[in-house]
């Protein structure tokens, strides 16, 4: 059985000594972790404005915050070769004492792909592309080499040392869609799901079914929310009794672990608050299984 987890991401539009405020707030209030973005300019809004690269700041933040899990949530593939996404994570894992989950998708935003050069195959193309990497990622963490010739993909006698300190490295995939959910339940120990409580159970339903297919118990994944105004069509923050009441929407769709947006203005006074809740929510959770 999972324990429960609530997470806090943050943005990377504001100043390093802001960010870093906020992560050692996150882990001094007691929230079990904290997560980063994948994107290199923002997904909305101006452009021009500042935008800090997550991997590198999530390796510097997890370094000043000894106690929480951290995140990028999640890498697109199409941005790195797995091996070095692999390599990225297992040498954070190592800086850490074993706190990553590493969180990875199909990738999807066009407009950074156009302004930066990448490729951003079709999205047929994209999962494949990502079932390919899942593979790679996993055998570069557990076995002394790793041969692979794929479509997309290859390593010749590749080896890759040190091994993540976690005997299994968490692999968090992000995911909605039919194939996709296919891919969770064939490699991910934890499923990601950026959308509403309603829309992560249907999900979860489809998930489900892929399980029973190639006989996992669905219950060996944890499942993710990652919940924001804009998915949620309200603010978690706008109070504690909100915020409280949209844990347990996403509780009884399934999930075991919990990221919210780091607040502004009066919310953060709210975070404080809920915060003060999260060991009863921890006991209800515990209780109800």
């Amino acid at each position: 059985m999972h324990d429960l987890r609530f997470g806090i991401w943050t943005s990377q539009s504001i100043p390093w000594a802001t960010i870093r405020e906020q992560w050692q707030t996150i882990e001094g209030l007691g929230f079990d972790c904290a997560g980063l973005v994948d994107h290199f300019m923002p997904t909305a809004g101006d452009e021009e404005v500042d935008f800090l690269e997550g991997w590198t700041l999530i390796t510097a933040l997890a370094a000043l915050t000894p106690r929480l899990r951290v995140a990028v949530l999640v890498s697109g593939n199409t941005y790195r070769n797995p091996a070095l996404l692999a390599k990225q994570a297992t040498t954070l894992d190592h800086i850490t004492g074993g706190r990553v989950d590493l969180g990875i998708g199909a990738g999807w935003f066009v407009r950074d792909h156009e302004a930066f050069g990448w490729d951003l195959p079709p999205a047929g193309v994209r999962v494949d592309m990502l079932g390919e990497a899942l593979q790679v990622i996993r055998s570069l963490t557990t076995q002394r080499r790793t041969t692979f010739n794929g479509e997309h993909y290859r390593l010749d006698n590749a080896p890759f040392e040190p091994k993540p300190v976690q005997e299994r490295l968490p692999i968090m995939v992000g995911a909605q869609k039919n194939r996709m959910l296919k891919l969770v339940a064939e490699h991910a120990d934890i499923w990601n799901v950026n959308h509403n409580p309603e829309k992560m159970a249907e999900f979860g339903k489809t998930l489900d079914k892929h399980c029973a297919t190639i006989g996992r118990d669905p219950a060996s994944i944890r499942r993710s929310g990652f919940g924001f105004q804009g998915v949620l069509g309200r603010d978690p923050f706008g109070d504690v009794d909100t915020w409280r009441e949209i844990v347990q929407e996403y509780i009884a769709a399934g999930a075991s672990e919990i990221y919210f947006k780091f607040p502004e203005g009066a919310g953060v006074k709210t975070l404080g608050t809920a915060a003060q809740i999260l060991p009863e929510l921890r006991q209800e959770f515990v209780s109800s299984r």
